[in-house]
Formats: C-alpha cells, structure tokens, sequence
C-alpha cells in the first residue's frame, strides 16, 4: 500500500510540473473569437481545444492569444488577442476619444466584434492577470494550427 501511495504522489507531482512548465489543453467556450476560435457549439468535440503555454515572465507581442482572468468577474478565465501593449494608443471601439494604455497593462480584443467582451467594456488588461499564451489549435484535427 505505501508503493501504491508513493507512485500514485510522484505521478501527481510529475504530472503538476508537466502543466506548469510545458503547457496543457484547453476547451474553447463562447464565441467571442470567432473565426480563429470555435467555441460557440454546446458539444465540447464540435468546439477547438487549444494548446496553453504558461506565461511565466515574458511579455506579451501584439497578436499573441492569451487567457486571463477576467478584470470584472475574477471567477472567470477569458482568451482575448493582444490589439496594444503599455504605452501604446488605441481607439476604443465605442468611443470618440484615444486611449494610452497604462504602464503594466495590455489593450485585449476578441475577434468577433458581434459578440466582443473586451477591454472595450472593461478597459485595459493588467499583465499580472495573464495567465497564458494559446499558441496551437490541437482538436478538432481538420482544425489543427499554429496560431
């Protein structure tokens, strides 16, 4: 019984470095970054799974797809593409006036502006609440890409 213990806590450990320092899959949900993304079909087959690299300290490039949690509901994870880093101006969607985006922050966009969830809504991403960087397409496998 303690073998079993032993084999059964190294697997666990093992397989707990594994996600934090190569990567692990994700199921997209919603459809806030369609086309790149599906993730609107109630049948998790019908819906992309994404490859998640951990962050760790490299910041984001402009274009990267990134999950985070969410500034308003911090329950929730979103996957939004970098539109603009610190100290970059942008041009919220519903607005008159440019934006600078804080130092510490990042500029997050979905890709489908019908169903956009964003810092349009809730303003610019701090880095700390990043959390990864999607980076292939694994499933469905006529899908499969870098992204």
């Amino acid at each position: 019984m303690l073998r079993f213990a032993v084999r059964l806590t190294s697997g666990i450990c093992v397989a707990v470095t594994a996600f934090d320092m190569i990567g692990h899959p994700a199921v997209v949900t919603g459809a806030s970054m369609t086309p790149t993304l599906e993730g609107s079909d109630a049948r998790w087959w019908h819906r992309d799974m994404v490859w998640l690299t951990p962050r760790r300290s490299r910041l984001p490039n402009v274009g990267d797809i990134i999950t985070f949690v969410s500034p308003r509901e911090p329950e929730k994870i979103h996957i939004k593409r970098v539109k603009a880093l610190e100290g970059d101006i942008v041009k919220p969607r519903h607005r008159d006036e440019l934006m600078l985006v804080p130092k510490g922050c990042c500029w997050m966009e979905s890709d489908n502006p019908e169903n956009a969830y964003d810092s349009n809504v809730y303003g610019p991403v701090s880095i700390g609440l990043m959390k990864s960087r999607a980076t292939h397409i694994i499933w469905p496998p006529s899908r499969w890409k870098h992204l």
